[in-house]
């Protein structure tokens, strides 16, 4: 682009010098480019005289390229509905609207409770998959959605994290799942190797999680060492048989602070008096659980990065810190530390800083000075009725030194239409997924 350019004959000087290699001094770039047909191309000012600047494409880049991780989750709410079987085409939808947008990962939910959405031998087909809550369970769905959407997004250099719930077995208020599934649902495999009800969460010694009357999943302990073993096995099968590149753990945690008084816990209890008879089971609990926790995610961690070393183990955490490490006995902050997880991503998107920006600022920042030398990636929402809400949260992150962000979730921004807003806006410029400095 030529400014103050006062003849053709001057034009034609400059065209002839550029042909023969002439050197041309360089300025530096301005602050605020103009938008131009060369996005994304390096547009630093060549100066000829005091007189004359002309802006023109250099060849060879001598900067980086943008590293920042920009994920979206992808929830099965997301991608599949009652009353109707997902396709391809559906999937090819999130993949054009996340490429539209500049995104480079999707964190893609391919279990919810116990179930598979992409073929398992471990688990039974998930029943939403072909529309129904539970009546479908087992279902082929015609076709591998996990296979399908890597493929896809791969074309369109986006990353796919596998997205798997850890603890919840099943739904709360509807019967349990059917017993005749290939394979066997967990829900019944624990059943059979136990009792009807130990595997579960208890609230109290006596008092197992109901199917009937809990509010939104049935837990299973992680007490109780099969449980543990089935999730890392469920989880390294993944990454064994697709080419992911994440692996994403969400609900690993407990399902609130009075729980859990299951038998397994209560007989480590017992185990510990023999050791300290004084010991009560208030002050013993917390830290047991928050242990059974820890070894939750070591363990998934441990066998998949056996399988892939460069695999990119991240969570969704509980978006207060100190509530999740006492009520939830999620110590998010601890597993970065101990090197058990690459990523936290904590949920920033609850009620008391949804709408408050420097509350949310605050939130974040707390996360991310406790990195431990690997990565924060805030969460946050896209429930956002102004966008603006939306960006100012990427740019937050971007001021605290975020390596990345994750954004909640892929329908809500589909609703609002915000993907040529992010394409224009804060993700204008392409960026690649971060390669962790630990890994090989």
């Amino acid at each position: 682009m030529v400014t103050h350019l006062k003849s053709l004959s001057l034009s034609i000087l400059f065209a002839v010098v550029l042909l023969f290699g002439a050197q041309w001094s360089l300025a530096s770039a301005p602050s605020a480019p103009e938008k131009s047909a060369l996005i994304g191309v390096d547009q630093r000012p060549i100066t000829t005289t005091s007189a004359y600047t002309i802006y023109l494409p250099l060849i060879n880049r001598d900067y980086p390229i943008v590293e920042e991780f920009r994920g979206l989750w992808v929830t099965r709410f997301d991608w599949t509905r009652f009353g109707y079987t997902v396709t391809r085409s559906d999937l090819d939808t999130i993949v054009d609207h996340a490429a539209s947008a500049h995104f480079n990962a999707l964190l893609f939910q391919v279990r919810g409770t116990a179930d598979a959405y992409y073929s398992s031998t471990l688990e039974p087909w998930a029943a939403r998959l072909t529309g129904s809550t539970t009546k479908t369970l087992g279902t082929d769905p015609g076709f591998d959605p996990l296979a399908y959407m890597i493929t896809r997004a791969h074309q369109s250099s986006l990353q796919v994290h596998a997205y798997i719930n850890i603890l919840p077995t099943w739904l709360c208020g509807v019967d349990a799942p059917p017993s005749n599934t290939t394979p066997q649902h967990l829900f019944w495999t624990l059943s059979h190797a136990t009792t009807w009800s130990n595997w579960r969460v208890y609230s109290d010694p006596q008092t197992p999680m109901n199917i009937a009357t809990c509010a939104d999943y049935l837990w299973a302990t992680p007490a109780l060492s099969l449980t543990r073993n089935h999730i890392t096995a469920v989880a390294a099968d993944i990454v064994q048989r697709y080419d992911v590149d994440g692996l994403h753990l969400d609900l690993i945690r407990y399902p609130g602070s009075n729980y859990s008084f299951d038998p397994y816990t209560m007989q480590a209890f017992s185990d510990a008096l023999q050791i300290s008879p004084t010991l009560t089971i208030t002050a013993w609990r917390p830290s047991f659980q928050r242990a059974q926790i820890d070894a939750v995610v070591q363990q998934i961690y441990s066998a998949t990065t056996a399988i892939k070393p460069d695999l990119l183990v991240s969570a969704a955490v509980w978006p207060n810190y100190t509530s999740g490490y006492h009520s939830y006995y999620q110590d998010s902050k601890g597993w970065l530390a101990n090197g058990f997880i690459d990523a936290n991503m904590p949920m920033l998107y609850s009620s008391d800083i949804l709408n408050d920006l420097p509350a949310w600022t605050t939130r974040a920042q707390g996360f991310i000075d406790d990195a431990h030398g690997r990565y924060v990636f805030p969460g946050i929402s896209t429930n956002y009725t102004d966008v603006v809400q939306l960006t100012d949260r990427i740019e937050a992150a971007r001021s605290l030194g975020a390596k990345g962000v994750a954004l909640f979730s892929y329908g809500a921004l589909n609703t609002y239409d915000y993907w040529d807003d992010l394409a224009n806006g804060p993700f204008a410029i392409t960026a690649t997924v971060p390669k962790p400095a630990w890994k090989p």
